[in-house]
């Protein structure tokens, strides 16, 4: 009994508070999806990128959150980089499908002739669309206006901007995510737009000989509802001509006006063989109602293509 009364919160609480969410972000950023929320990075390499990631939560329930990710990058033109990104996140009776497209510019700090050296800005469009299942729902009362047929779809338009910079080891980058170009006003209708993030993030690799190095990085996401979450990464990497193996760990604390608490722990490991890569990360949560819902965990695959949009290549 008591766990269903713990689905019953977690399905009322995430639907009121994901129902504007776009994309939300786990860990995708440490295993190839970092071009998911910061649109500088869309064509950072020379290679034509696809990235796909699934991620499950609270893996005890039946119908717990899930969402997918799908998405290319690349190098398309001289210095100019381009984006596509589909995702779709499944909670309980709630549903929500996005794309967004963008593109990038970049600009060599050094003639390395590697990319490793650059700044570069970018923006994108997000168009987000959620729907209701109302027949999965069971309401105390049937004609609470709230559940109406006719206020259970929403669709809403994003604007996200981002910068980033690699200095031979050292990276940062920061993106502004979220900025509504409808639905701008704080509450039409009982319905808010989700808050804007601000996420920044900055790390280092330091090199111990030619073929493995470690990378501590910080994260924080800001937004203007004044609640931020932090993750602290530590990979270690191992790697050769073509291939190379990742692993570590993220710690996640979240903070607001109410106070702060530790979430979770997420183990990651990762690998490049030759073109094709692959990541894995398991959260341990730590906040109470995970110990009746379970912890959750994400997969991802992905591809390097040998550019055949830019056969030309990076323009130095």
């Amino acid at each position: 009994m008591r766990k269903i009364y713990t689905l019953i919160f977690v399905v009322v609480f995430l639907g009121i508070y994901k129902s504007q969410e776009t994309l939300p972000y786990y860990q995708q950023y440490l295993i190839e999806g970092d071009f998911l929320f910061n649109p500088a990075l869309y064509g950072k390499t020379d290679d034509v990128v696809l990235n796909m990631n699934y991620q499950k939560q609270f893996s005890q329930f039946d119908q717990s959150p899930n969402v997918q990710s799908v998405g290319m990058h690349a190098n398309v033109f001289d210095r100019v980089g381009a984006g596509l990104s589909f995702f779709r996140d499944q909670n309980g009776p709630i549903s929500s499908n996005g794309i967004s497209a963008g593109a990038s510019y970049f600009i060599p700090i050094d003639d390395d002739g590697e990319r490793k050296s650059q700044f570069s800005f970018g923006t994108n469009v997000s168009f987000y669309n959620m729907n209701i299942d109302l027949a999965m729902l069971n309401p105390k009362d049937p004609g609470d206006p709230t559940l109406a047929s006719d206020t259970n779809s929403l669709f809403l338009v994003y604007a996200n901007l981002g910068l980033a910079i690699t200095y031979r080891n050292f990276f940062a980058g920061v993106s502004v995510n979220d900025i509504a170009l409808t639905n701008d006003i704080p509450i039409v209708n009982g319905i808010e737009p989700e808050p804007t993030k601000f996420i920044i993030n900055t790390g280092y690799d330091f090199y111990l000989n030619e073929d493995i190095f470690v990378t501590p990085s910080v994260l924080m996401n800001f937004n203007t509802n004044s609640s931020r979450i932090m993750d602290l990464n530590l990979m270690g990497t191992v790697l050769s001509d073509k291939n190379s193996f990742s692993a570590g760990a993220s710690m996640r604390t979240s903070s607001n006006q109410f106070g702060s608490q530790n979430l979770g722990i997420s183990p990651i490991i990762k690998a490049t063989v030759s073109n094709f890569f692959f990541g894995a990360s398991y959260n341990f949560g730590l906040s109470d109602i995970q110990q009746y819902a379970g912890s959750s965990f994400m997969l991802s695959v992905g591809y390097k293509f040998e550019n055949f949009i830019n056969t030309r290549g990076y323009r130095y």
